[in-house]
């Protein structure tokens, strides 16, 4: 039986509003009730002892509810059932970075050169706060969870000039290469989770950066957007035209028709851009330009 307008509205606040804070609520509660029965106060998100009337002891641990003490509502861009989205915050670098290899197929002591480890994503927090992004899970026995990460850098090389391939254009995996005055966006990575995707997240990524351009008042942004469809194709055409015919609505590509119908710009395919054999490592480069940009505010 379908659901009303009322029910899902109901069902929405409950895993996204409700539960998070009852949550908190009754983990801090239950901490304090402790500390008055032992005399010894704790950290409610640690294990921690009582001692029950028979003498026994008896372990609390809320390991499934850690995030929570670094949870806060406020810094939440985007909410979907049970998942929201906000800038990364250092506390998520971990669980991205295990949720980036989940995406690429790389196992967690397999070599990847192209996957930023806990340590990366850090410094990129640290380096450009509001251009990076993470979706997580806050309802549910996965609660805590990354399921999606997105980060960028600014930079003031136009997509006009010469493309550098991925390692060259961003410095290094520490985004070496981010301009803080830089005028453009530059999109560096985006990953979802292969369970979670079709539900509406990478949409909610694609949204908070836009959002983000307008509100520093960029020329626009810009990325490579690969050409993961070409492995169907290589048999029957060389990656330059298969990317000519994506841009040319010929053929459909999982990723780049996508990035188009969301409103970025084709210009012209980008080949030895990153190591990615489906896409014959190759993609195609696409702009957004801000639709609110003012030249009159630079001159």
């Amino acid at each position: 039986m379908p659901k009303s307008g009322k029910d899902k509205k109901t069902l929405k606040q409950a895993l996204n509003y409700d539960w998070p804070e009852i949550q908190k609520h009754l983990i801090e509660e239950r901490a304090r009730e402790a500390a008055e029965e032992s005399g010894e106060e704790g950290d409610p998100y640690e294990p921690y002892w009582t001692t029950n009337s028979d003498g026994t002891r008896t372990l609390h641990m809320s390991l499934d509810s850690w995030w929570l003490q670094h949870f806060d509502r406020e810094d939440v861009i985007f909410e979907l059932p049970g998942i929201v989205v906000m800038n990364s915050k250092d506390w998520h670098a971990g669980d991205a970075a295990w949720t980036l290899r989940e995406a690429y197929g790389v196992g967690r002591d397999e070599d990847c050169d192209d996957c930023f480890s806990e340590e990366d994503i850090a410094t990129h927090v640290e380096l450009f706060p509001e251009g990076q992004f993470t979706a997580f899970r806050i309802s549910g026995p996965a609660a805590g969870q990354a399921l999606a990460i997105a980060v960028t850098m600014r930079t003031s090389r136009p997509p006009t000039a010469s493309i550098l391939p991925w390692r060259e254009a961003i410095g290094d995996m520490r985004l070496g290469a981010h301009e803080p005055d830089g005028d453009w966006l530059y999109g560096v990575e985006m990953a979802v989770h292969p369970n979670y995707q079709g539900h509406g997240i990478g949409t909610s990524l694609y949204e908070a950066r836009f959002s983000l351009v307008k509100s520093l008042s960029l020329r626009g942004w810009y990325l490579v957007g690969m050409l993961m469809g070409y492995r169907d194709h290589a048999d029957d055409m060389d990656v330059l035209e298969y990317g000519n015919k994506v841009i040319a609505r010929e053929v459909k590509d999982p990723t780049v028709t996508m990035q188009m119908n969301r409103g970025f710009r084709p210009e012209r395919v980008i080949t030895d851009y990153v190591d990615e054999a489906a896409a014959g490592d190759a993609g195609v480069l696409l702009v957004w330009d801000n639709p609110h940009f003012d030249l009159e505010k630079l001159t």
